[in-house]
């Protein structure tokens, strides 16, 4: 991290020259507004907290506050010799959006201030985002306390992958890891990218008990905004005041507070999660502080086990007498290893974290923030997941750990310059190991009933990919901003910069996955497919496969937002990105030889992003005629957005380059093979039984490596998109508020992945290629992929009571799901028709229709005592999946991978040419199943990828909080029902949805 410390040095010597400038993710607000007199004084009190800034208007009345804490309330005064001054109260800042009012002073004639309520102004933008503050979140029912609960607010964000705090938060329908997670401007996204969704942690990132309020923006057209080809989800944290606050926050629910299905009880459970926040002044008006604690304790419930195990989810074939043989068996001949219990199979998970914030007012014109958060998680998981006979000993665990420091300084050097400095570090490590002994060999075995045709897959061992396993993330940002306003402009300057240092110690199958085709097999040793990851430099030397790497990433932008008149205003800038790994891979010899170009590129890659949005008020120009609309503002704009990219795709080229280990693979047993590893010993241990006798292998030599290897395109450019959006705002004389938008993102350049050594080998009768590869993975682009979103929206208050109504209709496409870390996964694991000809297909992620409202309505039941009752109705169509041939690896579309992601070809009719039935009786019984689905459009066709989509799904969640004064403070108590519908009527609020692929 050495050159982070000279940019440090180099920055803070300039400063006092020269002023150059960079920025991040701002935490903070603005004011911008016009006075009639040139050259008077305006001064906004931050009344909380007695944070003072001052500013003179220009020549033209234009003035511009930056860098205001978010919330209030505020109070404006604005004064200029020979005039009445005039004060605007109860101003509240949100995030991202600068509030906007004009102020016409009067002649003085007596010593009269005038004071008017913060109504008079409003809140200012032109991209499209949704906002929502603490009084918005406090309306949200939320079991799981999920950013994902409140993200569900905007009508184009879809929240996959279940209702958990590990959902997947979709914007736009892009994919989850293309989101970037900030909590008080620093980056929280995951800093490796395995997480599907897309955060640091593996559950909620951070305590809702901490938050003050939550942006999720599409089209942040700001030019100090970038990182994302998803959405940008920001998140501030509370601060202190002048004020003591505390709080406490307990719940508990076990399976006494969850429906059953089908009159089916759902599995024993209990999560508990504890959380109390302290706020207040250290000295008066100079020195606040925020403290928060959570800590969450939770027992999984066991949904899975054998045949007559009881379990929601049961095995077809596997009883537990079986299992229990299985086990013995394994005890008795394989060295001992217990694989543990099957039924219902269950673990602890915790996640624990505190922040401290500390906010210093140091005089006049400088004040600074120093946020300090740890966060630790336990999370067990098993990769094996469409399995329901996992034995224990093969769930792994997960305990990433999280530490964050940051520092910020805001500076006001004059009038019109103010500026913004933050250094933050954070570290991320993650050692994931399996409950059982890591380094035993995976075993599958296959179980099969040949009467009825059913079969399970027992799965016993190490998990198959934590045998060796290990993250371990330092990064070090340094960002500097300054706002310049001059009359009628705003000039914005930035400069940034982003050192990481990621290890990864990832030997997929180190330990080993090993096939079986029946328990027979098993019991002497006869695998069906065995899958190995040697070290050249010995087998426990682990460390000489560790991908260690530099990411090196650059920023900068300049930016004038312009107030051309009252009523217009225009925004113009320009960011720069680059990024850099300075470390190249190990070189590849035979690569090298094989393709004519090294498998040791590195990434070095840049992006110039233009941007230009408006605001303009249309109330006369539009509505002058009509008493029906008050107030209309049309919005929008157009830039490029360079995206992030999950460091774990940098990563697969420095761990999988064949130049370190031996990745290797015997799909089908042959004793003849010249490298034939042998049988898997009966009778003793079998962890790495293929490096002893009688085994043939041998491990390669290093100077010589075998040849697989991942690589990257030395062309390879960064994700990037152009982003429209175009936007009308109306204010009705009945105090209806309505917006139009539509929105569209056009591939500039996106992820793709190729295999090097893929070839034709012949065509089916539908027309498809069969292809082979090597399983050599290149990243690489596509420019294929365009989304488009029309919402309407509308919000009222009547009285006590406030209704929001939104409704998306999307259409998102892309070419890979991308929903793996792994190059081959990747790869392989994505619905085709014909190999490596992708045409852009439906999102994963999308969701086609969704419809959201909310109501919200506070009264006094008892005393002056709040009574709250919110309700959120989400309504939305299925998710998109594919009908896929379930055949072998191999066996159709893809060059080199997993079966059962070839897109089906749907017969025309019994006797479509194309396809041999088995039967008269079969083809009659396809026939049928085709004519009544939505197979029947693409009869004599390859049905695409995702073409079809889950049943819709509806949900309506509940929340009654309950205010009581205890004297010395308040009591609140909360009641969140998820789901009402069906507590209301079983049948009601059923969520029915297939995988990916069917």
């Amino acid at each position: 991290m050495k050159s982070i410390k000279k940019h440090i040095i180099f920055l803070f010597s300039i400063t006092l020259f020269s002023l150059p400038f960079y920025a991040d993710v701002d935490t903070t607000s603005g004011m911008r507004g016009s006075v009639n007199v040139g050259g008077a004084t305006i001064v906004a009190e931050h009344t909380p907290t007695g944070i003072t800034k001052t500013t003179v208007a220009g020549n033209s009345g234009s003035f511009s506050l930056s860098f205001l804490p978010i919330g209030g309330p505020y109070d404006v005064k604005v004064s200029a010799p020979g005039y009445d001054s005039e004060s605007i109260s109860d101003l509240y800042l949100s995030l991202g959006d600068p509030l906007n009012f004009s102020v016409n002073l009067r002649s003085s004639s007596a010593a009269d201030e005038i004071v008017v309520t913060g109504k008079a102004a409003a809140a200012f933008k032109m991209g499209t985002s949704t906002l929502m503050t603490r009084a918005d979140m406090d309306a949200v029912p939320t079991i799981n306390r999920s950013v994902a609960d409140f993200a569900k607010m905007d009508p184009r964000v879809s929240v996959n992958g279940g209702v958990g705090r590990d959902a997947e938060i979709s914007v736009m329908g892009a994919n989850t890891k293309f989101n970037d997670f900030t909590i008080d401007g620093v980056s929280f996204n995951d800093p490796f990218g395995l997480n599907d969704n897309g955060f640091g942690t593996m559950k909620n990132p951070v305590s809702m008990d901490f938050v003050d309020q939550i942006s999720i923006d599409i089209t942040p057209f700001d030019v100090s905004r970038g990182n994302t080809t998803g959405g940008s989800i920001a998140v501030v944290t509370k601060s202190g005041t002048n004020e003591f606050h505390a709080s406490a926050f307990y719940q508990n629910r076990d399976e006494g507070n969850v429906g059953d299905y089908q009159g089916q009880d759902f599995p024993v459970f209990e999560d508990e999660v504890k959380a109390f926040t302290a706020s207040g002044p250290i000295i008066k008006d100079k020195l606040f502080f925020f403290v928060g604690y959570e800590e969450n304790e939770k027992s999984l419930p066991g949904l899975y086990g054998t045949k007559d195990s009881g379990a929601q989810n049961p095995a077809s074939v596997v009883t537990t007498a079986l299992a229990e043989e299985i086990r013995q068996f394994t005890i008795a001949n394989y060295g001992g290893y217990d694989p543990g219990y099957v039924n219902l199979v269950t673990f602890p998970e915790t996640h624990e974290e505190w922040t401290v914030k500390l906010d210093a007012v140091l005089n006049d014109d400088h004040r600074a923030t120093l946020n300090v958060s740890h966060s630790e998680d336990l999370t067990p998981q098993r990769y094996n997941n469409w399995s329901r006979v996992v034995f224990s000993n093969n769930w792994y665990y997960k305990p990433p750990e999280i530490d964050r420091a940051s520092f910020t300084l805001y500076s006001d050097w004059s009038d019109r310059l103010s500026t913004k400095f933050k250094y933050t570090s954070y570290e991320m490590e993650e050692d994931d190991a399996s409950y059982g002994d890591d380094f035993f060999p995976e075993m599958a075995i296959r179980v099969s009933d040949p009467d009825s045709y059913d079969s399970d897959t027992v799965f016993l061992g190490g998990d198959r990919y934590r045998g060796a396993n290990l993250i371990n993330v330092e990064s070090e940002f340094l960002t500097f901003k300054a706002d310049y306003a001059m009359d009628d402009h705003v000039y914005t300057f930035g400069y940034e910069r982003d050192d990481s240092d990621v290890v990864n110690l990832f030997i997929a199958r180190y330990n080993a996955e090993v096939r079986f085709n029946s328990f027979d097999d098993y019991k002497i040793g006869k695998w069906s497919r065995l899958r190995i990851h040697e070290p050249y430099a010995g087998h426990t030397n682990v460390q000489s496969v560790a991908a260690d790497f530099e990411v090196e990433k650059t920023s900068m932008y300049i930016q004038d937002r312009w107030f051309v008149n009252s009523d217009l205003t225009v925004q113009y800038g320009i960011r720069y990105d680059s990024v850099l790994t300075p470390i190249a891979p190990a070189t590849n010899v035979n690569f090298v030889e094989q393709y004519g170009f090294s498998n040791a590129s590195k990434f070095d890659f840049d992006v110039l992003q233009p941007r230009f949005s408006f605001n303009m008020d249309v109330s006369e120009s539009l509505f002058g005629d009509s008493n029906r609309v008050v107030a209309a503002t049309v919005r929008g704009g157009r830039g490029l957005f360079m995206g992030r990219i999950p460091r774990v795709w940098y990563g697969n080229a420095y761990s999988r380059t064949g130049a370190t280990a031996d990745y290797r693979g015997w799909f089908s047993f042959d004793e003849t093979a010249s490298n034939f590893p042998g049988y898997m010993p009966v009778g003793s241990d079998p962890t790495a039984f293929w490096l002893t006798a009688p085994s043939k292998y041998t491990v390669p030599s290093g100077d010589n490596p075998y040849g697989v290897a991942q690589s990257t395109d030395p062309n390879f450019e960064a994700p990037s998109s152009w982003r429209t959006s175009l936007a009308l705002d109306m204010i009705t004389q009945g105090g209806w508020d309505v917006t139009l938008e539509y929105n569209l993102d056009q591939v500039k350049q996106a992820v793709f992945f190729r295999d090097l050594g893929y070839y034709k080998k012949t065509t089916l009768a539908d027309g498809r290629g069969v292809y082979g590869g090597r399983g050599d993975y290149n990243l690489t682009n596509t420019d294929k992929g365009t989304t488009e979103a029309w919402t309407i929206s509308t919000f009222k208050e009547f009285g006590e009571v406030k209704w929001y109504a939104g409704y998306t209709k999307m259409r998102a496409t892309d070419i890979f799901e991308l929903t793996s870390a792994q190059s081959e996964s990747s790869y392989s694991r994505s619905v085709r028709a014909d190999g490596e000809n992708i045409d852009a297909a439906r999102s994963n992620f999308m969701a086609e229709h969704k419809f959201i409202s909310s109501l919200d309505y506070t009264t006094q039941l008892f005393g002056q005592n709040d009574t709250r009752f919110s309700l959120v109705y989400v309504r939305k169509s299925g998710e998109p999946y594919s009908v896929t041939f379930d055949g072998y690896d191999d066996a159709f579309a893809n060059s080199k991978g997993d079966g059962g992601y070839d897109a089906a070809y749907i017969p025309s009719g019994a006797d479509d040419p194309n396809v041999v039935f088995a039967s008269d009786a079969v083809a009659s019984a396809v026939m049928a199943h085709v004519n009544s689905t939505g197979l029947s459009s693409f009869r004599g066709q390859i049905a695409p990828r995702n073409a079809f989509n889950s049943p819709w799904t509806s949900t309506l969640d509940l929340r009654i909080t309950q205010d009581i004064d205890t004297g010395i403070g308040k009591v609140i108590l909360y009641l969140d029902i998820t789901n009402l519908l069906n507590l209301i009527d079983d049948d009601k609020g059923i969520m029915k949805q297939y995988g990916n692929r069917s």
